[in-house]
């Protein structure tokens, strides 16, 4: 094999020098004048927080929102600099974005600013402020006669007027000459060595045991189950149904279902009998009697109307026999002059009651890990 090693050198060296102009910068000036009115200013601001002025202050404000204390709620996050206050922080900022809100509009500021701040500056409009914007050219107004726009605001047409308020407000012009410098910079290209190897390396290994591939189709028997799962569930059920009007020219019957696998039978007199001897019922008591079909039951005995005295009648009696499947009512009846009439029905009802069996199955399928491998 021939290595083949090619350099190129190429120096190249630019040489700029680029001339700047500072400017002097009016807004740093004005800072450093507005600082210094602000530390004249800081002793007597240092006293009126230590002599109590701000405990009477916001003590002075509603006392359902503001309460004067040295310590703040937040105090016990900070644990000598060792607390997380990121936890707490993000989790306000959560439940003011996912809570609801607070019915008290002024405690729902607080969630307001949180959320607000929150969301800038992508939802915040984007905007740009021209050089010629009428905004700077007010601003610049503003700059060049503060201190009379200031004691105007006020009512004052003269700044001297206002007495010392504005003795550190006058407009100052601090002209700086313009200064140069110059930078240099270098641009050049370094200069590297390549090399590069043509052709295929074979590495033997001495234990390694060379075969070719080689493939084999064994088989293999699988056995699986499907299940069938049964379930029987027991319901009641009821079909009872039938009755009349009339029946023995006296009764009325109803027959139905009561629910927990019980039939029942409603008696009443019928209402073309229910005057006798000149006065008629005006209260009537139908009575019920549940039974279960083939099963004796009973006798219930009951008044079932009342007089519009008050008076109590019509004492009936119901009894139903499983032997025969047949409801009987009878009720004894003043007939005038010491009589009684004794009125007896019968009724059979249609329909069963009993425990049906409610049957649902599903398969347990064994083989579906076999069938999927078969496809």
């Amino acid at each position: 094999m021939t290595s083949v090693s090619k350099k190129l050198v190429v120096m190249l060296y630019l040489s700029v020098t680029i001339p700047t102009i500072a400017y002097a910068s009016a807004q740093t000036d004005a800072f450093a004048v507005g600082q210094a009115l602000a530390n004249g200013a800081q002793a007597s601001t240092a006293a009126g927080v230590t002599n109590g002025a701000v405990a009477n202050t916001v003590n002075s404000f509603n006392p359902t929102y503001y309460q004067y204390s040295t310590n703040a709620p937040q105090t016990n996050l900070y644990q000598g600099g060792n607390g997380d206050t990121i936890s707490a922080g993000a989790g306000k900022i959560t439940t003011c974005q996912t809570g609801a809100l607070n019915p008290d509009p002024f405690l729902q500021q607080n969630c307001n600013a949180i959320n607000f701040m929150a969301k800038n500056p992508s939802t915040r409009p984007q905007f740009s402020i021209s050089p010629t914007d009428p905004n700077i050219a007010l601003s610049k107004a503003i700059l060049a006669n503060a201190p009379t726009l200031a004691a105007n605001s006020l009512g004052y047409a003269n700044p001297a007027a206002v007495g010392t308020s504005f003795s550190g407000c006058t407009n100052t012009t601090v002209t700086t000459p313009a200064t140069y410098t110059t930078e240099v910079c270098n641009d050049f290209n370094s200069i590297a060595s390549q090399t590069c190897t043509m052709g295929q390396i074979v590495v033997v290994n001495a234990n390694t045991n060379y075969q070719c591939n080689k493939t084999q189709n064994t088989y293999k028997v699988q056995t699986c189950n499907r299940t069938l799962n049964v379930v029987v569930t027991p319901a009641q059920f009821c079909s009872v149904s039938g009755g009349g009007t009339g029946v023995g020219a006296y009764f009325d019957m109803v027959f139905g279902c009561s629910g927990d696998a019980l039939a029942v039978v409603t008696v009443g007199i019928t209402g073309a009998v229910q005057c006798h001897g000149g006065s008629c019922n005006s209260d009537y008591y139908p009575i019920t009697l549940n039974f279960v079909p083939g099963h004796d039951a009973g006798p219930v005995t009951t008044y079932v109307s009342r007089t519009y005295d008050g008076i109590w009648w019509n004492l009936t009696t119901v009894s139903y026999s499983g032997v025969t499947n047949t409801v009987t009512a009878s009720v004894a009846v003043s007939a005038g002059r010491g009589g009684v009439i004794k009125h007896t029905a019968t009724m059979v009802p249609t329909g069963t009651v009993g425990i049906q069996n409610v049957i649902t199955t599903s398969w347990i399928d064994g083989c579906a890990v076999q069938e999927a491998a078969a496809l």
